[in-house]
């Protein structure tokens, strides 16, 4: 069996070898193990994809085989590469065994169909996250950040690193593959362009001496560095994302890949595995979620309903948000007028979608778990309310993308020449006791060389006594729960360091795919034409959060007229 995989591997190599991708329709599963036999009682429709993964007890992953080192098959017949390590290290989370596994050939532009029609579980692989994509795919934060950038001769990596070193060399490029216009945009001359048929003959001339360097995508450079011994990747000049892809409306299995990631990059598996395919480059930095926690892959419920809140927004015409009162972000002023950052926000979306900024009703909920409970049962479309975007919260409801970075923090008064921890050295600090405060401003400390002292306080209404007495400097905690009180207290303020990192988003209601990408790539639309950005300075004095970027247009109107 082994030999016939092979054979049939090889013949799709040699099959595709004008195109750089392997035709599906006679592609194989490659297993790693001898997987139990399915389950005989037909699942239905509706199947969660936990459910059915523990059905027939084993992993289905999507990846190509002809991409290394993100996936391949070797001479040997077996699959490999970055995709295939992180199948395998689910499958050994999930399912208590690397080998309980199997892989399929998935391309770009058909893995969304092998998701919808259940042929994987999920696809690991170079795939861009964009904004059509999002269409028949959920996708986790991104794992690698593709775009342009030149391949050189090692030797010559030291005197090229960038698009302007180009002057004057000429730059082999695959022809109509987009990478000569991107280098047009990235240069103030006039490029010497000298055009291939494939990206392997500009690689060739490359490492022949016929071309000084290669422009192309760097998933794709990889591909032709590992061909081409004595080549280096430098210079990247774009950027895309590239995530895992999952099915959508499925909000268990969502928090099953996206809290199992999170946890990879904490215990340094992700690294590890990043490190082994793509050193010795670093890998991308990845949003952390506080908290601790994965869920359970048997604790997959059978199926699975989602609620359609973009037609209930339809019919009533009038989106609901429930909003937990936290200044600045949403809260009722004397008036018992909703205001606040995310107040704001959320008329404005409204405004994109039903052509009016005032189709908001604001309900106020007495605390977050009521409004998750609103979120769940169709009383509310979002919630608001400066939320921290935890593990634990991830479990219970959906999130949009980040809209602002809190963390720890550091309040001081006006006019201070105290605006770093450089600043800090030699002085005392005030904490909330219990808080946490104390140790993320000593590792911070730590980590900048600087001496600070700490005076512990019950609360942070005696925090601001002390400094407004002298007693301290500064004060370090929540940035979020800081500001309240500094736009209320005159004298004093929060500065724009941070000593952690912290995502705070909209929340949004579990497993509505659809509500969940109209949402954000209404954010994205704001972003772009600076809505975005003048809402944010408006609430805050410093540089607003960049939104994640998923390149491209909507897949749907916006609007919702």
């Amino acid at each position: 069996m082994k030999r016939v995989i092979w054979l049939l591997t090889v013949a799709l190599v040699l099959a595709s070898c004008t195109t750089g991708e392997h035709p599906e329709a006679t592609a194989p599963f490659i297993p790693t193990a001898t997987p139990p036999p399915p389950t005989s009682d037909p699942l239905p429709d509706n199947v969660t994809t936990g459910a059915r993964i523990r059905a027939r007890g084993y992993l289905v992953v999507g990846i190509r085989y002809d991409l290394p080192p993100f996936g391949y098959v070797t001479d040997e017949g077996e699959a490999a590469g970055f995709g295939v390590d992180v199948g395998r290290e689910l499958a050994r989370r999930w399912l208590g065994d690397p080998l309980a596994v199997k892989f399929r050939q998935v391309r770009a532009d058909t893995a969304a169909a092998h998701i919808r029609d259940g042929d994987v579980d999920i696809v690991i692989t170079a795939l861009t996250h964009t904004q059509d994509r999002e269409e028949g795919a959920d996708f986790t934060l991104p794992f690698f950040i593709d775009g342009q950038a030149l391949l050189v001769r090692a030797a010559d990596a030291n005197t090229i690193g960038k698009p302007a070193d180009m002057a004057g060399r000429a730059v082999g490029v695959e022809a109509w593959s987009g990478a000569e216009n991107a280098l047009w945009a990235a240069v103030e001359f006039t490029p010497t362009i000298l055009a291939y048929n494939y990206l392997d003959e500009a690689a060739s001339a490359l490492s022949s001496g016929g071309v000084d360097a290669v422009a192309d995508l760097r998933h794709r450079l990889f591909r032709e560095r590992y061909l081409f011994p004595g080549l280096a990747i430098v210079g990247q000049y774009t950027s895309a994302p590239m995530a895992f892809a999952y099915p959508e409306n499925d909000a268990f299995f969502a928090d099953l890949v996206n809290l199992t990631f999170q946890e990879m990059v904490v215990d340094g598996a992700y690294a590890e595995l990043y490190g082994r395919w793509f050193g010795p480059e670093y890998p991308p930095f990845v949003e952390r979620w506080p908290g601790e926690g994965v869920p359970d892959l048997a604790d997959a419920p059978f199926t699975a309903n989602t609620l359609d809140n973009i037609a209930a927004i339809r019919e009533r015409g009038r989106v609901i948000a429930a909003v937990v009162d936290h200044a600045p972000f949403a809260y009722f002023d004397d008036t018992g007028a909703p205001v606040g950052y995310e107040a704001s926000l959320v008329r404005q979306i409204a405004g994109r979608w039903l052509g009016d900024t005032t189709a908001v009703d604001f309900i106020r909920v007495s605390s977050e778990k009521a409004g998750r409970q609103a979120l769940r049962n169709g009383q509310a479309n979002l919630l608001i309310g400066g939320l921290t975007h935890t593990r634990a919260a991830e479990m219970e409801i959906d999130f949009s993308l980040t809209t602002y970075a809190a963390g720890e923090g550091l309040m001081v008064l006006a006019g201070t020449v105290i605006t770093d921890l450089n600043s800090l050295d030699g002085q005392q600090v005030a904490v909330v006791r219990g808080s946490g405060s104390d140790e993320a401003l000593m590792a911070a400390a730590k980590d900048a060389g600087v001496s600070i002292a700490t005076l512990s306080q019950p609360s942070v209404e005696a925090a601001i006594a002390a400094l407004q007495e002298g007693q301290v400097v500064a004060i370090a905690g929540d940035r979020a729960g800081l500001l309240g009180p500094s736009y209320a207290i005159e004298g004093v303020g929060v500065l724009p360091l941070r000593l952690t990192q912290v995502p705070l988003a909209l929340g949004l209601p579990p497993g509505d795919s659809a509500f969940r990408d109209l949402v954000n790539m209404t954010l994205l639309a704001m972003k772009a034409d600076r809505q975005f950005d003048t809402i944010y300075a408006t609430w805050f004095d410093d540089t607003p959060v960049a939104l994640e970027e998923w390149p491209g247009a909507p897949y749907r109107n916006l609007s919702l007229r």
